[in-house]
């Protein structure tokens, strides 16, 4: 199995230097270092790493809007590193989509549990994000299809059983969704007219 690919956006050399070595004894790919916000964002776009460690402060453009503009561009799992854990420094990270914040000197010890749960909940994040996606599609089908079949039932006589039946058969025939059948009855009666 591969190793997990990580991005590290941190400003201060010590700290970014040290954070590699750890990652990387740990068996992890450090796959770049970002110095700023910009850079990170950057990195990212290009490196298509499997995680980020970022840093919440940093020169140019802060962590959290770094975050929040990748997560925007890309879906990835970001743990926010930081020296305060003050509430609203915490709430940012919340906020930026972070899942998981470690508190700088980060311990080398607390690095894999760290990486492993945010993996884990970006994983279940994406999963809950297929299915919405997939109810959201499955919703929308259900909706032409039931103004196809009430055009057909009209424009037929039809009943609703015999309606979607016909919808059933034409998508059959043609081996197309049901719902690009019904797509089509709609589009067909918008230019013919009610």
């Amino acid at each position: 199995m591969a190793a997990t690919r990580i991005l590290i956006a941190e400003d201060n050399d010590l700290v970014s230097l040290t954070l590699e070595e750890q990652l990387k004894g740990l068996g992890y790919d450090v796959v770049g270092i970002a110095r700023n916000g910009a850079e990170a964002i950057t990195l990212a776009g290009r490196l298509k790493p499997d995680l980020i460690m970022m840093d919440i402060r940093m020169p140019e453009m802060e962590g959290t809007e770094a975050a929040a503009r990748i997560r925007d561009l890309m879906a990835v799992p970001i743990i926010m590193l930081t020296a305060y854990a003050d509430k609203e420094t915490v709430r940012k990270a919340e906020a930026a989509g972070a899942l998981a914040y470690l508190v700088k000197p980060v311990n080398e010890n607390e690095l894999p549990p760290a990486i492993n749960i945010a993996l884990a909940r970006f994983k279940e994040l994406q999963t809950l994000r297929s299915q919405v996606t997939e109810l959201e599609d499955s919703l929308e089908a259900r909706k032409l299809i039931e103004r196809a079949k009430g055009i057909l039932m009209q424009r037929l006589g039809l009943n609703e059983r015999d309606a979607y039946e016909r919808l059933r058969q034409r998508a059959r025939d043609k081996r197309a969704k049901m719902k690009d059948i019904a797509q089509a009855i709609i589009e067909a009666e918008e230019l013919l007219g009610s």
